[in-house]
């Protein structure tokens, strides 16, 4: 049996699920500034960029979140699963996953994104295991600060290492699938790393490295 890790946004989905919520937010008049959906695009390129102040970010972005109790932002987010991420799943992602659970292997999303999102999301594909990055509550309400090790770039490899370790599972038979060049720490650690419709740096160094590249959404 193998540990199947994946990302979720540009991955397992067409599209970043945390921008797509930011959108959502927005659009379902949650107090957001006019400047919102701005800002949020030019955290999204520094992203990209591979230069993200990911504290500052998901601070930002959660802001509007932070007068709402839990069972109110749940209902929130299963009403943006329903009315966004599932037009944004992939048929092929889906059946890759399935893939790999009839093999026996044990399927884990590890997603840079809130786990706020990445839990709801993973049950909604029929994943079990979810990783994502770990925000502060406080008196039943969101701060937006992160606690914990960022489930981003190295923090990608602690995490796994970690839920491995806790899970009693070995890192030596694994796979992770990932499009972004953030994810290329857990690509290397990975027995067998697959770039996933990649960005250009991660396409880059695929071929380098003679990693398989594939795509689910052709």
């Amino acid at each position: 049996m193998a540990l199947a890790f994946f990302d979720l946004d540009n991955t397992l989905v067409a599209g970043d699920t945390a921008q797509a919520f930011a959108e959502y937010m927005a659009a379902n008049e949650l107090p957001t500034p006019i400047d919102f959906l701005d800002i949020n695009h030019a955290y999204m390129a520094d992203y990209d960029a591979g230069n993200l102040n990911l504290a500052d970010y998901m601070r930002y972005t959660l802001s509007p979140l932070f007068g709402l109790n839990a069972e109110t932002i749940a209902a929130f987010i299963e009403r943006f699963i329903q009315d966004v991420v599932v037009s944004m799943t992939l048929p092929k992602a889906q059946a890759l996953i399935q893939q790999h659970q009839d093999a026996g292997d044990e399927v884990v999303i590890i997603s840079a994104t809130g786990i706020h999102l990445v839990a709801p999301i993973a049950r909604y594909l029929g994943v079990k295991h979810a990783l994502g990055v770990d925000i502060e509550i406080k008196n039943g309400h969101i701060t937006g600060e992160l606690t914990g090790v960022p489930t981003f770039r190295e923090g990608k490899v602690t995490r796994a290492l970690q839920w491995a370790q806790e899970q009693g599972y070995e890192m030596t038979d694994t796979y992770f699938y990932s499009d972004s060049h953030n994810d290329i720490p857990l690509l290397e650690k990975a027995l067998y790393p697959v770039a996933v419709d990649p960005d250009p740096i991660l396409a880059a160094t695929a071929q380098a490295k003679n990693w398989p590249i594939i795509s689910l959404r052709q």
